[in-house]
């Protein structure tokens, strides 16, 4: 089990940093502007074009998983996205700026759609919540993590620059732990790499077998498989020619590859779900960096990041509910009907999530209607963030779920969705809060994602024939 977790880790902190890079940036706006003398509008797009770019790479990542394997693509963009968190620290202008955002947001996205699929490549189906709740609870961290940070260092520091230093020591360190620890994940999925490979698989899955059973016992069959473990580990962390992966395709049929699936129905809510919640959440970092920097608050660049901990506090509250609940309810399922397997079994997890994330949404836009005191705003970016882990999750890990075979192309149309809806409404956040003010803005913010939860209701009801269906249109 050591090692799923391992790779878990890898694989979520470089999510992780993904998102630092995008949303840290917010509260630096203001010494952004006054060293490259931009506007307020210039200085927000800085964030939107990172997420634009994040989302964008997602299509790319699969045609180049097919040519190099997950292991290779995820340390070469681990590397470009280093040199772009340098390029940052050392930018000579706004628009040295702007370039360094495009290109770290395009290396750095291409982990959010490998993310499910080596989830769901490295766990069990009884452990499949908990592990992605895990990867996505990374993602969302990094929104909160990198503002809070990045407001720190701005603040003792009095300089931007350092943000982007540190993210790079950082991402340097997980690329060193990736190249020792991240091995290729591929199963053999076709005929040509059978004859080569099958002994070690065999292998490796009694070495693994033997792991989880306790090796500590010390028996000598038990050293014995540890080593052949060990040599597995080496074998596909560093080699020259991908034997572990599928017969290579036409790279433009891989492009769109993914998009047919938006016809499914859970995969098509999922992503909607996804990307209102991401979406709001970073169209809130940018009103909220401007709203409390400019007059009458004159916030410094460190309490608009401690405002982030609202965030954090409600990502981790919902960790339980959104992975050991969903998993318990699917257990429980499995059991009563006699041990076939219902991806739905997960989804009544969900109705907290969908009662409290929207109603953060409403708090936020009264406070700062109204000009209430900052903590209702930082309670408010907690409820909202709790519904990405305790009820975004259980939605993901049912589309999963429902197309094992295509983990891959869910996790491309939900972070291409997302971060897309996130550059938009991140792009025009400001003026969308003038024309409207804040309680429309924000009410119609929450009135949007009410919609796109309600409608799981018939997911959940039609969830069988949805995915018959679905399955029968896509040829899956």
């Amino acid at each position: 089990m050591w090692w799923r977790v391992l790779i878990l880790l890898n694989i979520s902190f470089y999510n992780m940093m993904g998102n630092v890079f995008a949303a840290g940036i917010s509260p630096l706006f203001g010494l952004v502007i006054k060293e490259f003398h931009c506007s307020v509008d210039q200085a927000s797009r800085l964030a939107s074009y990172a997420l634009l770019m994040l989302g964008l790479s997602n299509l790319l990542a699969l045609p180049t998983v097919e040519y190099l394997g997950k292991r290779y693509t995820i340390l070469m963009s681990m590397a470009v996205f280093l040199a772009s968190n340098i390029w940052a620290a050392k930018a000579e202008s706004y628009n040295s700026l702007v370039g360094s955002r495009f290109v770290g947001g395009f290396a750095g996205g291409v982990i959010e759609a490998l993310g499910p699929f080596i989830v769901s490549e490295c766990f069990h189906e009884h452990q499949l919540a908990r592990a992605m709740v895990v990867y996505v609870g990374f993602l969302a961290a990094g929104s909160a993590v990198g503002p809070i940070v990045a407001g720190g260092i701005a603040s003792g520091l009095n300089n931007w620059r350092w943000f982007f230093g540190i993210s790079a020591i950082a991402i340097g360190t997980n690329l060193v732990t990736c190249v020792l620890l991240l091995p290729e994940t591929t199963h053999i999925t076709d005929d040509y790499a059978l004859e080569a490979t099958v002994s070690s698989l065999e292998e490796e899955k009694d070495a693994a077998t033997c792991i989880e059973n306790g090796i500590e016992r010390g028996d000598p069959a038990s050293t014995e498989q540890t080593q052949s473990l060990k040599s597995i580990w080496i074998e596909r962390s560093f080699f020259t020619r991908l034997a572990y992966a599928k017969k290579r395709e036409n790279p433009v049929k891989l492009f769109f590859q993914p998009f047919p699936l938006l016809l499914a129905p859970p995969v098509f809510f999922t992503t909607l779900v996804f990307g209102l919640t991401i979406g709001w959440t970073a169209l809130i970092s940018i009103v909220v960096s401007n709203v409390y920097s400019a007059p009458p608050h004159l916030w410094q660049a460190w309490q608009i990041g401690l405002l982030n901990f609202g965030p954090l506090v409600g990502l981790l509250i919902g960790l339980p509910l959104g992975g050991m609940m969903a998993d318990m309810l699917s257990k429980a399922a499995l059991k009563r009907s006699d041990g076939e397997h219902d991806p739905r079994a997960r989804l009544p997890a969900v109705i907290l999530g969908a009662l409290i994330s929207p109603a953060g949404l409403l708090a936020i836009g009264f406070a700062l209607q109204r000009n209430l005191h900052w903590i209702i705003v930082a309670v408010g970016s907690g409820m909202l963030a709790f519904g990405l882990t305790a009820s975004a999750n259980v939605l993901l890990t049912y589309s999963v779920d429902c197309f094992r075979m295509h983990a891959g192309h869910v996790g491309v149309l939900i972070n291409v969705v997302k971060n897309s809806l996130a550059f938009g409404v991140s792009f025009g956040s400001m003026s969308w809060y003038y024309e409207s003010g804040p309680a429309r803005q924000f009410g119609t913010m929450a009135g949007l994602l009410w919609f796109a939860y309600l409608c799981i209701i018939p997911v959940y009801i039609y969830s069988r024939s949805l995915i018959r269906q679905s399955e029968r249109l896509l040829h899956v």
